[in-house]
């Protein structure tokens, strides 16, 4: 603990991290509040897309603009609430809604109420206290992709079947930007057209950012201009903020490690090293155990092989031997068909029908984002840790 670090708050480079400013993303913020304008003066509601690739701060904007509204309608002595529900983690209708009621129906039975019958109570919430929310509903194509566009839809229905259709708004994030053609038209139409774009970063928006965050994460003079710099150029290649603020962190790390007060460019080597773009680790963490355990045979199937993708049948027998390993009851064919294609809608695999030389409906599996020795070594290392937390698996 009295060891000499570079760091001051490590907890500045978290992605769950709001800055004071956002670097290089005020237009797009302009553009959110001149969308919710009609929020305080004519209590209509709103909602907006955010599309963007990982890392481009869709998250941080909502998050940011969130802070900023409920602030605005404090001032204004108007009832309003921000509310964001992470539809990657909330993984089901009934979890995004229950996450929704906690703020409103503390008191809500866990069980017996339908999703729809919990939003029409936090309607009627709304309406008995004369308040309005903004729901933002984070990686919205990934929860459609797995459940459909009606939660989406039920959200307008609910109000407006209770007479109060201005009171509850929408910001969704998503990072395919062709989100909206893949809703049917009553669900897209509650877009209104509404849709910002982020683009990726450039080498000079990333060292910004970086330069920004260096300022509360690290004491004074630790953080070299030029380790900034290639930091900036190494993560330019994706444009994503997050992979340069991990790659500026882990090469603090080593520099601790080393016993150095300086974060310098050969540190930054270091860290590339060790973080991967395009996986975030936080995703990794969040699977299930027998997700995590498909994975790590698809990583070392393609490890072995040295070919650039695996047939699903390969990848199975590789699953059933990674299941014996860690004393696993191996899941049926249909249950890991499931698995691979949740892994799919995450963006940790690809998958593309194998062709006619192949028989049946086997598919051509990859991972097109990350080295698989250091992903199955982080695997590895998650399994390792769900052993001796004694974890118990969720189907």
């Amino acid at each position: 603990m009295a060891r000499e670090t570079v760091f001051k708050d490590q907890s500045k480079l978290s992605p769950d991290y709001i800055p004071e400013t956002l670097v290089h993303r005020d237009e797009e913020f302009r553009e959110l509040s001149r969308l919710f304008k009609p929020v305080f003066e004519n209590k209509a509601s709103q909602r907006v897309l955010v599309t963007g690739s990982v890392g481009v701060g869709k998250t941080t904007l909502a998050l940011k603009f969130g802070q900023e509204l409920e602030q605005a309608a404090k001032r204004r002595d108007f009832k309003l609430d921000y509310i964001h529900v992470n539809c990657r983690k909330q993984r089901t209708p009934h979890m995004v809604v229950r996450k929704l009621a906690e703020h409103y129906l503390p008191r809500l039975p866990r069980r017996g109420l339908a999703p729809q019958e919990i939003l029409e109570d936090v309607v009627k919430q709304l309406n008995t206290h004369d308040a309005y929310l903004v729901l933002a509903l984070d990686e919205l194509d990934y929860f459609v992709s797995r459940n459909g566009p009606d939660l989406l839809y039920s959200f307008t229905r609910a109000a407006e079947e209770t007479g109060a259709p201005g009171r509850i708004s929408i910001i969704a994030t998503s990072r395919n930007p062709n989100f909206l053609r893949l809703l049917d038209e009553a669900t897209k139409s509650t877009f209104m057209h509404n849709k910002i774009e982020l683009d990726k970063y450039n080498a000079q928006q990333l060292a910004d950012i970086l330069k920004d965050r260096v300022k509360v994460a690290f004491k004074m003079d630790t953080v070299r201009e030029d380790t900034i710099g290639l930091v900036s150029e190494t993560a330019a290649q994706t444009g994503d903020a997050r992979f340069a603020l991990e790659l500026l962190w882990v090469a603090g790390r080593i520099a601790d490690q080393e016993g150095i007060q300086e974060v310098s460019p050969e540190h930054a080597r270091g860290a590339k090293a060790h973080v991967f773009p395009g996986i975030r680790k936080e995703v990794l963490k969040d699977l299930r155990k027998h997700e995590i355990l498909l994975l790590l045979a698809l990583s070392r199937h393609l490890k072995i092989s040295e070919q650039a993708y695996a047939l699903t049948g390969e990848v199975e027998d590789a699953y059933n031997v990674v299941c014996e390993e860690y004393e696993e009851e191996a899941r049926k064919h249909t249950q890991v068909w499931e698995y691979l294609k949740r892994l799919s809608d995450l963006g940790i695999i690809e998958t593309q029908p194998s062709g006619e030389e192949h028989r049946g409906k086997s598919q051509k599996i990859s991972i097109p984002d990350a080295p698989v020795e250091m992903l199955e070594e982080e695997l590895e290392k998650i399994l390792g840790k769900l052993e001796k937390s004694g974890s118990v698996e969720i189907p």
